[in-house]
């Protein structure tokens, strides 16, 4: 089996001004459909930073996503 792992660092804004940031690890099999399609990846992995700080996506900004 194929992996495909994935790091980004990412930032949170509340109110237009940077509030937090972070980085966050992914690791998806080969035949996982969020790798067909880019934008459905980085929706993933603004909910997954969302989640990690109780506030919603549109709060996110990725910085930069590395394929490791």
């Amino acid at each position: 089996m194929d992996a495909h792992r994935y790091i980004a660092g990412y930032e949170i804004y509340v109110d237009g001004h940077p509030f937090w940031w972070g980085h966050l690890a992914v690791q998806l099999d080969a035949a996982d459909p969020l790798l067909q399609q880019p934008q459905a990846l980085l929706d993933h992995l603004c909910a997954m930073a969302a989640q990690r700080h109780d506030v919603s996506a549109a709060q996110v900004r990725l910085k930069m996503i590395s394929r490791v």
